[in-house]
């Protein structure tokens, strides 16, 4: 099965939780294109969480940025939320990282709904004052308030290697 074809329609679906949220504008974003994520498939940096009948409920998009694993996008189908997907999700970034050697797992999320900076906190993560931010991170954040998203906070989840 071409998990990465099913994935747009599965971001949209994850999307309209927004629709309540203080960020509406969410919900107005196409999603990325199969093209994008079967490139993060082929790098390893795409993780999927499958449902019944083996169909995606679940999803994570990485990139590596300054020695962590930066995950751009977490997406649930709302059908299947609060079940502990997303963190199983979560996890296994964290995992991933571990063993790629890297130290941390990054994101920037939105600090005002409660499935965000919140859950993330939640999951390991603090939120990163602006003198702790890369040079990579910095770009991100300056990306994010460029298209207009608003009320972010860049977040780390410090990995420890094997003892």
């Amino acid at each position: 099965m071409d998990e990465a074809g099913l994935l747009p329609d599965l971001e949209d679906r994850a999307a309209v939780l927004f629709g309540d949220s203080p960020h509406p504008s969410v919900t107005d974003h196409p999603p990325h294109s199969t093209d994008a994520y079967r490139a993060h498939v082929r790098l390893g940096l795409a993780f999927v969480m499958a449902g019944p009948g083996d169909v995606p409920v679940g999803f994570a998009i990485c990139g590596v940025l300054d020695n962590a694993l930066h995950l751009y996008e977490l997406g649930m189908d709302p059908d299947h939320g609060g079940k502990g997907l997303g963190r199983a999700l979560v996890e296994t970034v964290a995992a991933e990282a571990k063993a790629r050697g890297l130290e941390a797992v990054t994101l920037s999320t939105f600090t005002n709904v409660p499935w965000n900076a919140p859950f993330y906190e939640t999951a390991g993560f603090r939120i990163l004052a602006e003198t702790e931010l890369t040079p990579a991170l910095i770009l991100v954040a300056n990306h994010e308030a460029e298209v207009g998203l608003t009320h972010r906070c860049v977040m780390r989840r410090d990995i420890h290697p094997k003892t």
